[in-house]
């Protein structure tokens, strides 16, 4: 009960200080006020909000320099936030703290004060310091005494859902799993995806002749892969002509008739011919049909 009249006697006194302090008002400040909530009954990690307001006959703002700085004041209290805001020619000023004091008994806490300047005239304003009781949170013996429960241990937080991410994680690795898995059969990079894949063997190959231009002994290379591909697909060695009993046997590559056609006869130029071959069927041909024929193998049964 003392300690009440005497927390009391404080907070008068307090209020008193803040009155005259209103009295004695710098020059052009109509009004200050310093608002703060209850002074009692906080525990370790509360929040406490102050405001501070102040109202002028030319709505000068706060200097920034002269507001207190988020962070730690001392072991006990952090400043969490710092916020000013305008209405009108007055500007509010809120203070967000938060108290880390484990207390053993109730135990009167200061909160600091400190000074604000104004804007352009730099009249100082003073904010006055600030005391609240803070209370322990602990088994207090008059529970044991009273055969009362106990206090109630923290609630365990909620585990947050990770069945959905966990899900589509999964689901996104088996798609590009797959995708890569498709592309290397498609590119016969797979052992069982060798049967068939002749044409896909051959643009390997005729991509490491790129650059070599289209000499006699590129050329004979080139057409030799080619020749090769067409070969292995029918079972056995392939001519001109013969060429129509193969595109009644693999239909996929009848499209490409014509230029399969000029493909056989330009061999023939190439390696039984005289002189330069001709240039009408270059390198970058052969590659590009072999490109169209791996399509077409890719399509047949």
């Amino acid at each position: 009960m003392l300690s009440v009249f005497r927390h009391s006697i404080s907070l008068l006194l307090g209020l008193g200080c803040c009155l005259a302090a209103a009295a004695e008002l710098p020059a052009g400040v109509k009004a200050f006020s310093f608002d703060t909530p209850r002074a009692f009954g906080y525990v370790i990690g509360d929040l406490i909000r102050h405001e501070v307001r102040v109202e002028t006959d030319a709505g000068q703002g706060i200097e920034a320099a002269s507001l207190p700085k988020e962070g730690w004041i001392n072991r006990w209290l952090m400043l969490r936030r710092v916020e000013v805001r305008g209405e009108g020619k007055r500007r509010i000023l809120t203070l967000e703290y938060q108290t880390f004091y484990a207390p053993l008994e109730v135990k009167n806490l200061t909160i600091p004060g400190f000074e604000l300047r104004l804007a352009g005239s730099g009249q100082r304003l003073a904010v006055p310091d600030w005391t609240f009781t803070t209370a322990p949170i602990r088994e207090p013996s008059v529970l044991r005494a009273e055969g009362l429960p106990p206090v109630r241990p923290d609630a365990v937080p909620a585990p947050l859902p990770v069945s959905g991410p966990a899900a589509a994680s999964a689901g996104f690795g088996l798609a590009a799993l797959g995708a890569l898995v498709w592309w290397a059969y498609l590119s016969a990079w797979l052992p069982f995806g060798m049967r068939g894949r002749y044409f896909a063997e051959a643009c390997r190959e005729l991509r490491g002749l790129r650059g070599q231009g289209d000499g006699q002994e590129a050329l004979r290379i080139g057409f030799s892969c080619l020749h090769q591909a067409f070969n292995r697909t029918l079972g056995e060695p392939l001519f001109i002509e013969g060429l129509d009993e193969f595109f009644r046997a693999h239909p996929a590559y009848d499209p490409l008739r014509n230029e399969i056609r000029d493909f056989f006869q330009t061999s023939y130029e190439v390696f039984f011919g005289e002189g330069a071959p001709v240039p009408r069927f270059g390198l970058m041909r052969v590659e590009a049909l072999a490109r169209s024929c791996q399509l077409a193998e890719r399509r047949r049964p």
